[in-house]
């Protein structure tokens, strides 16, 4: 019902999960997905694109199991951790184009922190003491599709005015800025 998902944005808890999934949501499309054609300022094959990404994926897959074990002990930690572990690559990547085997390791690094993000950001906000689980579980969904669509979409922006690099480091600002926050924050009692 309207009324539920009127009644969870209401949360202040809320409000601050929901710019928290949108930035980092839309930081990590807007530079994903411009990944290939970095990769090809790098020098990297273009027969080594396809296994490069399939080890992505795969990294990916494994960091999500693995986050799932540290999310109990300490929620913030992980998902702190996994902020920063994103921001670096966005950071590195553009300066590091010379070095195809650093970018390589830039990428799978990425590829653990997205791996674990998604999950850490749902955790946090299902985490939000509410009446309402099933809109706030929709809004997760309704905010991260949002953000995908905004983020490429800004990505392209900044890439076609900017160029490539900017848009990377953009990227990286605000998963940063995300980061901080959350090192501010103080769950509401």
């Amino acid at each position: 019902r309207l009324t539920d998902f009127k009644a969870f944005v209401r949360l202040p808890e809320a409000r601050k999960s929901i710019v928290m999934i949108a930035a980092v949501f839309a930081a990590h499309f807007a530079a994903y997905t411009y990944l290939t054609p970095l990769i090809h300022e790098a020098g990297i094959p273009l027969a080594a694109v396809t296994v490069l990404l399939l080890a992505y994926g795969a990294i990916g897959f494994a960091s999500n199991l693995v986050a799932s074990r540290f999310l109990e002990n300490n929620l913030k930690a992980t998902l702190f951790a996994s902020k920063i572990s994103l921001a670096i690559p966005f950071l590195l990547l553009p300066v590091l184009l010379i070095f195809p085997k650093f970018e390589t390791v830039l990428i799978l690094l990425w590829a653990v922190a997205w791996g674990a993000l998604p999950l850490c950001l749902n955790t946090w906000h299902r985490s939000i003491e509410t009446e309402h689980s099933e809109a706030a579980a929709a809004m997760f969904t309704f905010t991260a599709q949002v953000a995908i669509a905004v983020g490429s979409s800004l990505g392209g922006a900044i890439v076609d005015h900017f160029g490539l690099r900017a848009n990377f480091w953009m990227s990286a600002l605000i998963v940063l800025l995300s980061a901080f926050y959350l090192a501010t924050h103080r769950k509401a009692e």
